[in-house]
């Protein structure tokens, strides 16, 4: 087995469910079109529309892909060079080479933990390689915008300081001159403050008399909101696609599936093979365990 290159890209075969979901779109568009004429002519129905009877085999597909994948929680272990009795160095500015990480995942698969998965299970791991701080920062910052992880994220944030205040102490600082410009806070004073709660409480009465609309009003409104809805829920989606597509492989990010197996068995596939060298002094390392259905989205949102 070989370490891979992470290429974070949109997980297509795990999210085709997703277009099951185009005819009942399509349809919601023009019914909620249909709405909004029915609604400007002054005519209202109850008559409930072709969306729902459309839409109810896609859902049910789409629930029960996301329940396959996403309902059951890998179980998850995270190592970097701040945790206690992991990195090596002094003070804040701790270090952990790519070797010494592999020995550390491998021994926490085989120690005594009450939290450890027991039986057969599959594995997948992702190695953070680099070897200054602003680096692993960024590293670490572009796989949290994806799946955000709590310890990932302390590392993130204290690699990310420790580069700030490595670059800020060779910075002089320069001091203003006396006396110094401010902002004088108008709301201390009484007069603005008594006065404020007076025309708060006019404009309050008025807004009262400006929000009584009628129901057809409200109705044409909601339609709207529900287009607008829609609309942004679709481009939403689009940009993460488009975020995602054309991803090239991140030699900062090495990634590899193991399994099945039980623990003994996964310690071995981890440190079998040519691993990350020593030359990636600053490491941290993400293992994941659990059903084979269970890691397929994670396993194709890195390329794997």
């Amino acid at each position: 087995m070989t370490w891979t290159s992470v290429t974070m890209q949109w997980p297509s075969e795990a999210t085709q469910w997703v277009e099951g979901l185009d005819e009942a779109k399509g349809l919601a568009s023009t019914e909620i079109a249909k709405t909004q004429e029915r609604l400007a002519g002054m005519t209202a129905t109850t008559n409930p529309g072709p969306v729902g009877s459309a839409a109810q085999e896609a859902i049910e597909v789409g629930r029960a892909a996301m329940t396959e994948q996403l309902a059951t929680a890998p179980a998850s272990l995270v190592v970097t060079p701040f945790q206690s009795g992991m990195g090596q160095g002094r003070g804040y500015q701790k270090f952990l080479s790519a070797p010494n990480l592999l020995e550390a995942l491998a021994d926490k698969l085989t120690d005594i933990d009450a939290g450890r998965p027991e039986g057969e299970q599959f594995g997948l791991c992702v190695l953070f390689l680099s070897t200054r701080f602003d680096q692993f920062a960024a590293t670490l910052g572009r796989f949290n915008a994806l799946l955000p992880t709590p310890d990932l994220e302390r590392a993130e944030r204290r690699a990310a300081n420790i580069a700030r205040l490595e670059a800020e102490k060779w910075t002089l600082p320069t001091a203003e001159t006396l006396p110094r410009w401010g902002a004088l806070p108008l709301e201390r004073c009484t007069v603005t403050r008594v006065s404020q709660q007076t025309l708060n409480s006019q404009l309050a009465i008025y807004e009262s008399y400006a929000a009584d609309t009628s129901p057809m009003a409200d109705l044409s409104a909601l339609a709207t909101r529900k287009a607008e809805q829609q609309a942004a829920c679709d481009q939403q989606l689009s940009d993460l696609q488009n975020a995602l597509a054309n991803g090239l492989p991140d030699a900062t990010m090495q990634a590899r599936m193991i399994g099945p197996g039980d623990a003994a068995e996964l310690r071995r596939q981890l440190l079998e093979g040519p691993t990350p060298g020593y030359e990636w002094v600053l490491c941290a390392g993400l293992l994941l365990l659990g059903s084979e259905e269970s890691l397929s989205f994670v396993q194709e949102l890195i390329g794997l």
